[in-house]
């Protein structure tokens, strides 16, 4: 009987790691080959003791003379499919993360830490993700002319396999969402399933309860509000081919899905696509299209107010296709919305959250049935508390940013740490009495709302209310079934809702991004804006739109009044070009935190003085260091370095990489 040649299995260990490109080498014995496969893990020698680690490769040779063996193989199917290995090798590459975690990010903690080969514990019926299909017949779907040709270049892409990528660009409901689903089916069609990424785990129930209908008892979910053991029961699922189209927020886009036809991204421009606060630090959409292009398959990027970058690249053809729906679908209007300037209602003395043509729109809206949302992104009672004898705010201990006061048992709260305060008698500075809280939050909405509208039916979304695991799901059935009349919410209800019976959208402050000292500001206020205004007059019945702000004749909310996407991005596209950032050049940005302050400050002179010539010589602009936005963060003093140029791979090689530091490429 002739010898198996030698084979040689490349190991990434499943452990937490310091910099990308962590690969070993290992020899396989002969009685081990048979049954080894790419994405599995095995158990190896790893310095004095043992570690379970993922095979990525498989060779016939190394280049290392003396290999010590793989022992076991722990999975015998693997974890990671061959194209996430890739995948995740292109994130681990490009935004400069060890392949270990990028790896670990890929495979829910309870498969990863469980006994070999055991499955998840069956769930309970009442924590199932997706709810039995009830017999009801999938209706079916009429799409207008503009939507049939919206769809038409994406089933050819499915159909052909072909890696095409669209924007496909639609005022809201203008049936985005009808699109998207005829394009899954037409992947499942050909045997293939789908992915679907959302923004936020709000939409999920509407999300899943909609392609429920359509593709009854074939669908996953995937996201971090799932508890380990339903995480592990879903993503074994999708493993097993037992469901072809798994909707989930940005961690989806990882799903082990064998034979994937189509990937979409749903209101591509929201930020909650960038994981920004641990390792990897990755951009979900455009890890999509990377997924596309590994696989030939097309990418769908969907949004009515799409990201600058994106659009810019659709706009001039290059990489993406643009497929416009101007119109609301059956040709419904958009809501006319109505500015009220805040400094008016100050000089009249007052100092309500809502001024006094949004109470009284407010009460007609209730008066004839119909819903309202009352649009806040600011949570607790007030964004501050002031001394009005010394002017201090009560500030976190462990970060430099105030503490936002909360009603329950009258709380000081830091949303970073979770420092909590009892709101105090005096002034920790100056011992003074007179203590002022400032600046509305949803939670202070919500109690002049009881107070002025003492019949209606009032919810609050957000993440003081959603905390328990079926918040989301019984908040948005309940406004959907009309067993509430006003809903107050922040971010979490602006995008992706279609709500029939919302007569009256009101922003209560539209400023609260606006100023801050981020290029994307005035981006992100108008996208705000524009999709909150959105979820009015979805149904029949005539809708408005009532936008308070201090800051009327801001571009950013001069254009949202008009529904005016493209004039909008015309104007910030230029003001990007003349200032030199994205899409014209391309950031990154380097964080370095420390116990001490100088330490951070120290480092960050140190790095920016070895990498300016480093740029220099590539056309790559270091600026700074500088105190990060919040300069103190749990306990850490953070300093950072932006560079900019046009290309950034002369001097990737060179960004400090490891222990204190944080590489953020392409922040936003």
């Amino acid at each position: 009987m002739t010898a198996r040649p030698p084979l040689v299995a490349r190991v990434v260990p499943d452990l937490p790691a310091g910099p990308p490109g962590q690969i070993y080498d290992y020899a396989v014995p002969e009685s081990l080959q048979p049954d080894i496969g790419l994405g599995q893990r095995v158990l190896v020698p790893f310095g004095k003791r043992k570690i379970f680690g993922f095979v990525v490769e498989l060779l016939e040779e190394s280049a290392v003379d003396s290999l010590r063996c793989v022992e076991l193989i722990r999975d015998p199917e693997p974890l990671v499919l061959p194209h996430q290995i890739s995948l995740a090798q292109w994130i681990s590459s490009h935004y400069l993360s060890p392949l270990p975690e990028v790896l670990r990010a890929m495979v829910p903690p309870a498969l990863r830490t469980g006994r070999p080969g055991a499955r998840p514990r069956r769930s309970k019926s009442s924590d199932r993700a997706v709810p039995p299909a009830p017999s009801r017949i999938p209706p079916e779907l009429t799409l207008s002319p503009q939507q049939e040709l919206a769809l038409a270049p994406i089933r050819r892409a499915i159909m052909w396999s072909r890696a095409e990528e669209f924007l496909l660009f639609g005022v809201t409901g203008s049936g985005k969402t009808e699109v998207y689903l005829e394009a899954i089916k037409t992947a499942l069609g050909q045997g293939k399933g789908a992915i679907v990424l959302i923004p936020e785990i709000s939409l999920t129930p509407q999300t899943v309860a909609r392609f429920s209908i359509h593709f009854p008892d074939r669908v996953a979910v995937l996201h971090s509000a799932l508890t380990p053991a339903e995480r592990g029961r879903e993503w074994r699922r999708v493993r097993a081919g037992e469901v072809d189209v798994v909707v989930g927020s940005r961690s989806a886009i990882f799903a082990p899905m064998p034979n994937i036809g189509v990937v979409v991204v749903d209101e591509e421009d929201s930020s909650s696509y960038k994981q920004y606060d641990r390792v990897p630090r990755y951009q979900a959409v455009e890890v999509a299209r990377r997924l596309g292009r590994i696989l030939s398959v097309p990418v769908v990027l969907g949004s009515a107010t799409p990201r600058l970058e994106t659009y810019h690249q659709a706009l001039h053809g290059n990489a993406i296709t643009m497929l416009r729906l101007p119109t609301r679908y059956g040709n419904r209007p958009l809501p006319p919305v109505t500015v009220v300037d805040l400094r008016d209602e100050l000089a009249r003395g007052n100092r309500s959250p809502f001024s006094s043509m949004l109470v009284e729109s407010v009460g007609e809206a209730l008066e004839h049935s119909g819903q309202v949302i009352l649009f806040l992104n600011r949570r607790g009672v007030s964004s501050v508390v002031l001394c009005r004898t010394c002017g201090e705010a009560l500030g976190c201990p462990n970060c430099s940013v105030s503490l936002t006061l909360h009603a329950s048992a009258h709380l000081c709260t830091c949303h970073y740490c979770g420092h909590q305060l009892r709101l105090p008698d005096r002034c920790p500075s100056c011992d003074g009495r007179i203590l002022r809280a400032l600046g509305a939050g949803t939670e202070r909405v919500e109690a002049e709302a009881r107070s002025l509208w003492p019949e209606a039916r009032i919810l609050r979304m957000d993440r003081d209310t959603v905390m328990h695991r079926d918040a989301h799901r019984e908040i948005y059935q309940a406004f959907a079934e009309r067993r509430a009349d006003l809903l107050i919410g922040t971010q979490m209800v602006a995008k992706g809702w279609d709500l029939p019976g919302v007569r009256l959208v009101g922003i209560v402050n539209a400023d609260i991004a606006l100023h801050f000292p981020d290029f994307r500001a005035s981006e992100k206020t108008f996208s705000l804006l524009t999709q909150v205004a959105g979820r009015a007059g979805r149904g029949d019945e005539p809708a408005r739109v009532i936008l308070q702000t201090y800051s009327p004749d801001h571009p950013a909310v001069l254009r949202a009044v008009e529904h005016d996407y493209e004039g909008f991005a015309s104007t910030e596209l230029e003001a990007r070009r003349q200032l030199r950032f994205p899409p014209f050049t391309r950031m990154v940005v380097l964080t370095r935190s420390a116990a001490i302050e100088e330490r951070a400050r120290t480092d960050c002179e140190g790095e920016a003085a070895r990498l300016r010539p480093l740029g220099a010589a590539v056309g790559v602009e270091v600026l700074g260091p500088s105190p990060a936005f919040i300069p103190k963060l749990r306990s850490l003093y953070r300093w950072q370095i932006s560079l900019r140029g046009a290309k950034l791979e002369g001097i990737r090689e060179h960004l400090p990489i490891g222990r204190g530091w944080a590489v953020d490429i392409d922040p936003g």
